[in-house]
C-alpha cells in the first residue's frame, strides 16, 4: 500500500520537486520519494531544515539519501566550489561526511527512519542574497553510491525525473525583506450577506501569502462550526500569483497565495476574498492576520493585521469552563462548548497540582473558558483559606494562591454562591458546626477577598450539600440549591439582599441521595439559563438543563462525557 507521510507540519509549503527512485543507474520507480523545498533564511537566526519534509513509498525501503552542498549551481564536474558559503553552517544529525569530498553527505534511510536531520544555518553577518546550492539523490540499497554522488555534485545538468533534485537556500537580510509590504481591507459583514476583504502585497521576493482568522480583542475562541462566518471565493489579479482556500481547525478557513515576481519584480498583486455570513451569525469581532512568508526560517516576515465585526443584533453566548480535582491532588479543566449533546470538548487539561493538601474547595462564581469569573478558594488541613483569581487565559486559568487567613476550620461547608447581594461582586456561604449558615461578601481586595461576615440563620445543618447555582429562576440573581440528609433537593431563591439573601425555600425533587458531586458551572447549553452537573457513584455524569421555571429548574437528566482526561471514579471535587 503507498504511504504518504508529510513531516514537520510543512508539506502544505512545499515547491515544486518530489524526489524519487534512485541513481541513474537504479530502476525509474516512483517510490520511494522525497519531498523537498527552496529554503530562504534570515542571518542571525535559527537553521532552517533542508531534510526532507515528507516521503511517499510503496512497500518497505532501504537506501541512502546523497546531499552535495556548493557555492554555485551544480554543474561542475570538478566539484571546484564545493562546501558552504562564507558566514553559512551545516548541522548533519545522523549523516556522514563523504571522505575525501568537500560539502558531501549521505546519510542512511529505511521506512522505520527516513527523516535525517540536516540544518543550515547564516551567521548574523551573512551578506545579503548570499545562496548556497545543493543537490539531492536517493540511492537504493546495492545502488552505485560513487554514481549517486557525481549526480549530486552535477544536479543541475539533469532533467528533474524523480531520481534527483537541485534546490538552494537564499540568505537575505531583514533590511531587504522589509521592502515588501502587506495591507488589509477588512469591512463589516452583516448576517445572511457577503462582503469583499482585500489584501494588497507589494512584493519584492517571492513568497506565499497566507490569510487566517482569530477571535478579536476581547471575544472567546468559538468552537467547531459555531462561528457561521467563512471565506467562499477568492481571486487575485496577477499572474504572477496563484491562490486557494485553505480549511482551518475550529476556525472559518483562509486564503493561501503562492506569489512570484521572477525577474520583472517587484510587483504588486490584489488578493480579493470574498466573506460570508450565516443569517444566524452572532455579533463576533473577529480578527484578520495575513502574513506574507519570504522566509522559512527566520522572524521578520512582513504582516499586518485587522479587525471586522459580524453587524448582528444576536449577542456571543458565554461559555463557561468545569473545574475538577481527582484524589490525587490534580487540578482538570473541562471546556464548555455550549452544545447540550457534548458541553464539554472531548480533551481535558491539566492545570494544577498539589491540590490534595485542601480539604474543602469551591468557585467562588461560574469561570468562563477565558478564565473569567470570581476565581476559587480553598482551606488546607490547619484551617488556612487561600485565594486564587482567575488569569484570563485557559491554559493556565488560576494565580498563585494569596493567603486569606486562618480559623476557617470552624466550618463543614464553604461555597461560593455569586453575587448574591446584589453589589456585583462574588460571594461566599459558610456553615459552622451548629448549624448557622454565614454570607461573606466578597470584595476587590486580592488579599482580604471577603467583608465581615453576617449571619443568614440557623438550621441548615439539616443540608449535607450547597451548590451556588445561579440564576434558575431568571430574575437575574444567584439562587442556591441545597440537598438534605434524605436526598431532597431543594432551591432558594435570591432576594438581593444581603441582610436575607435568600427566600423561602421551594422542593426540586427527590432521589438526589445517589449522587456524591454536583456542580453548577453556569451556562452550558447556549440557552441563557444556569445548568447543572451531578456525578453519581458509578462515575455516571449527568446533565440538568435549567428550564428558568423557579418551581421546576432543571429538565430531565442526559447522560453526557466530562472528555478525556481523568477517570471520573477518581474525582472528588466537580467546581
Amino acid at each position: 500500500m503507498r504511504k504518504t507521510i508529510a513531516l514537520g507540519g510543512t508539506a502544505a509549503l512545499l515547491v515544486a520537486g518530489l524526489v524519487s527512485g534512485g541513481s541513474a543507474s537504479a530502476a525509474d520507480s516512483w517510490y520511494p520519494g522525497f519531498e523537498i523545498r527552496d529554503r530562504v533564511i534570515q542571518p542571525g537566526t535559527w537553521p532552517a531544515e533542508v531534510s526532507p519534509t515528507g516521503v511517499s513509498y510503496d512497500g518497505p525501503f532501504s537506501g541512502t539519501l546523497v546531499y552535495a552542498f556548493s557555492k554555485a549551481p551544480l554543474t561542475d564536474a570538478a566539484w571546484t566550489r564545493g562546501g558552504l558559503p562564507a558566514g553559512m553552517t551545516l548541522q548533519a544529525d545522523g549523516c556522514e561526511a563523504r571522505p575525501g569530498v568537500t560539502g558531501v553527505y549521505t546519510c542512511a534511510v529505511t521506512d522505520e527512519n527516513y527523516y535525517p536531520y540536516l540544518g543550515v544555518e547564516a551567521s548574523a553577518a551573512t551578506a545579503d542574497n548570499t545562496t548556497l546550492h545543493y543537490g539531492f539523490v536517493y540511492v537504493p540499497e546495492g545502488g552505485d553510491l560513487a554514481a549517486a554522488v557525481k549526480e549530486a555534485q552535477t544536479v543541475d545538468l539533469y532533467v528533474e525525473d524523480h531520481q534527483r533534485a537541485a534546490r538552494t537556500v537564499t540568505v537575505k537580510t531583514a533590511e531587504h525583506v522589509t521592502q515588501n509590504t502587506v495591507q488589509l481591507s477588512t469591512p463589516p459583514v452583516a448576517p445572511g450577506t457577503t462582503v469583499t476583504h482585500t489584501a494588497k502585497v507589494h512584493a519584492v521576493d517571492k513568497g506565499r501569502l497566507d490569510i487566517g482568522f482569530e477571535p478579536g480583542e476581547g471575544m472567546r475562541h468559538w468552537e467547531e462550526g459555531e462561528l457561521q462566518v467563512g471565506v467562499s471565493s477568492v481571486r487575485q489579479d496577477s499572474g504572477t500569483t496563484e491562490c486557494d482556500l485553505t480549511s482551518g481547525y475550529l476556525s472559518p478557513g483562509g486564503v493561501s497565495c503562492e506569489i512570484d515576481p521572477g525577474t520583472e519584480g517587484p510587483v504588486d498583486v490584489t488578493v480579493t476574498y470574498t466573506v460570508k455570513a450565516s443569517p444566524t451569525a452572532a455579533a463576533w469581532r473577529i480578527g484578520t492576520y495575513a502574513i506574507f512568508e519570504v522566509y522559512d526560517s527566520g522572524v521578520d516576515n512582513p504582516e499586518a493585521r485587522s479587525e471586522f465585526a459580524v453587524q448582528s443584533s444576536r449577542p456571543v453566548p458565554t461559555h463557561h469552563a468545569m473545574v475538577s480535582r481527582d484524589k490525587g491532588g490534580l487540578l482538570y479543566w473541562h471546556h464548555g462548548t455550549g452544545k447540550a449533546s457534548a458541553p464539554f470538548r472531548e480533551w481535558s487539561e491539566t492545570v494544577g497540582r498539589g491540590w490534595g493538601v485542601y480539604n474543602a474547595v469551591t468557585k467562588l462564581a461560574p469561570i468562563t473558558t477565558e478564565a473569567a469569573g470570581g476565581g476559587v478558594v480553598a482551606r488546607d488541613t490547619s484551617g488556612v483559606l487561600w485565594s486564587y483569581r482567575t488569569t484570563g487565559s485557559s491554559y493556565e486559568p488560576l494565580t498563585a494562591r494569596v493567603r486569606v487567613g486562618g480559623g476557617w476550620g470552624i466550618y463543614n461547608q464553604l461555597t461560593g454562591v455569586g453575587d448574591v447581594s446584589g453589589d456585583g461582586r462574588p460571594d461566599m456561604i459558610a456553615r459552622d458546626t451548629s448549624g448557622v449558615l454565614w454570607l461573606y461578601k466578597g470584595t476587590t481586595s486580592t488579599t482580604a477577598p471577603f467583608a465581615t461576615r453576617v449571619r443568614i440563620g440557623g438550621g441548615w445543618g439539616i443540608y449535607n450539600q450547597f451548590t451556588g447555582a445561579g440564576d434558575l429562576n431568571g430574575d437575574g440573581r444567584a439562587d442556591l440549591i441545597a440537598r438534605d440528609t434524605s436526598g431532597v433537593l431543594w432551591l432558594y431563591p435570591a432576594t438581593g439582599k444581603a441582610d436575607v439573601p435568600y427566600g423561602t425555600r421551594v422542593r426540586v425533587g427527590s432521589g438526589w441521595q445517589g449522587y456524591s458531586l454536583v456542580s453548577s458551572p453556569g451556562d452550558l447549553t447556549d440557552d441563557g439559563r444556569a445548568d447543572l452537573v451531578a456525578r453519581d457513584g458509578s462515575g455516571n455524569v449527568y446533565l440538568y438543563k435549567g428550564t428558568g421555571s423557579g418551581t421546576a429548574p432543571y429538565a430531565a437528566r442526559v447522560k453526557i462525557s466530562l472528555g478525556e482526561g481523568p477517570a471520573v471514579t477518581s474525582l472528588n471535587a466537580l467546581l
